[in-house]
């Protein structure tokens, strides 16, 4: 795998203008991708871009996002309890099985979204 990744980066390097993202398929098993340049906003590669389909996870990683500008204006505490509703104990999907008026701290519900991509801790409510 190593190989591969030195050859591509080789080729990208060696021979830019023969070679483009249209070239070779990034995302084969993916429905939809972008690779945007962060500094200029330049669209490098993408693939079903305007295809509506649903947030999956991205929605998690905005409500890590929320939370920990939450923690940072001292709106929340990392050691402060939240509560599971009943709503977010019957989420399905990815979850850690919370129980109804189960309580954990804000520390380990993030840990429960960022490794168990767990939807049932995304709508819990802080007490």
């Amino acid at each position: 795998m190593k190989k591969v990744l030195i050859i591509l980066s080789l080729t990208f390097l060696l021979f830019p203008k023969w070679v483009s993202a249209d070239d070779i398929n990034l995302a084969q098993n993916a429905t939809s991708a972008i690779i945007i340049e962060a500094s200029t906003g330049e669209i490098i590669y993408e693939k079903n871009i305007h295809e509506k389909l649903a947030p999956a996870s991205m929605t998690k990683m905005m409500s890590m996002l929320l939370i920990m500008e939450a923690i940072e204006k001292g709106n929340l505490a990392w050691d402060e309890k939240v509560t599971a509703s009943s709503y977010a104990s019957s989420m399905g999907g990815s979850q850690i099985f919370l129980e109804p008026g189960e309580k954990m701290i804000v520390r380990d519900m993030l840990k429960g979204i960022a490794i168990g991509s767990a939807n049932d801790v995304v709508v819990s409510k802080k007490q």
